[in-house]
């Protein structure tokens, strides 16, 4: 993987961005983007419904994006697979999804204009995407 920008990870790794749902909106103001400010005030309201599973689940998480890599195996899956990704995702940069396209023989990527948390903020844009790639397949 290649790392996304270290202050946004760096705030992601925080206990409090899953114990506060104020948090991620105070965490963000210096975001340069427009777009990913109106993100974070998305996120920040649905905080709540984010940390239903738990905060073993999001422990896991943030360990696994310390040392897990699936690149190796990518090209077994065989599957159709739809790649979202934001164009200003700060934690997961748009190169990562570049490379799964790479390598996942039969993957299809959907670049959208924002940030890491898309299927909140861009829901209908998305939610479109999904239905043609379901239908097409």
């Amino acid at each position: 993987m290649i790392p996304g920008r270290l202050d946004a990870l760096a705030r992601m790794a925080t206990p409090r961005s899953y114990t506060e749902p104020s948090y991620l909106k105070e965490a963000d103001p210096d975001l340069s983007s427009e777009g990913l400010q109106w993100e974070s005030e998305v996120v920040s309201e649905a905080a709540p419904a984010l940390r239903l599973g738990g905060s073993r689940g999001y422990l896991y998480q943030l360990l696994a994006g310390m040392g897990w890599t699936s690149l190796p195996w990518l090209w077994l899956i065989r599957q159709p697979t739809l790649i979202l990704a934001g164009n200003e995702d700060p934690i997961l940069p748009p190169i990562n999804a570049k490379i799964m396209q790479r390598l996942i023989p039969r993957a299809k990527l959907y670049i959208f204009s924002g940030g890491h948390m898309g299927l909140l903020t861009h829901t209908r844009e998305l939610a479109h995407v999904v239905e043609q790639f379901l239908t097409n397949r």
